[in-house]
């Protein structure tokens, strides 16, 4: 299932495993335990490495995923909608605490 995150909640889109490229996220659509739909400013890699880091109110430290790219959609104002999947899932209890009531 996915929600959108809380608006307390940034997600940011990094290119490389360690997370020290520029944040390439220009709004988040939804979240789920297992990943997350984002709309970004550049054409990405799909067969690159990323990582989305994840911070929110009240959160000791950001949570950090290795993630893939499973689609990409060019849109018409020249950014990319993606659909990105953490190599690792999100613990119930922080997506929980990280989506939007419904």
């Amino acid at each position: 299932m996915r929600l959108r995150p809380r608006t307390s909640v940034k997600i940011e889109f990094r290119k490389g495993t360690y997370g020290m490229g520029p944040n390439l996220v220009s709004q988040v659509l939804d979240l789920s335990d297992t990943g997350v739909r984002l709309i970004v400013t550049k054409e990405c890699d799909v067969k690159g490495d990323y990582e989305v880091h994840i911070t929110g109110y009240a959160m000791s430290k950001p949570i950090r995923r290795p993630s893939t790219i499973r689609w990409q959609v060019k849109l018409e104002d020249g950014n990319y909608c993606l659909g990105v999947q953490f190599q690792k899932p999100l613990l119930y209890r922080d997506w929980q605490n990280l989506a939007a009531p419904s």
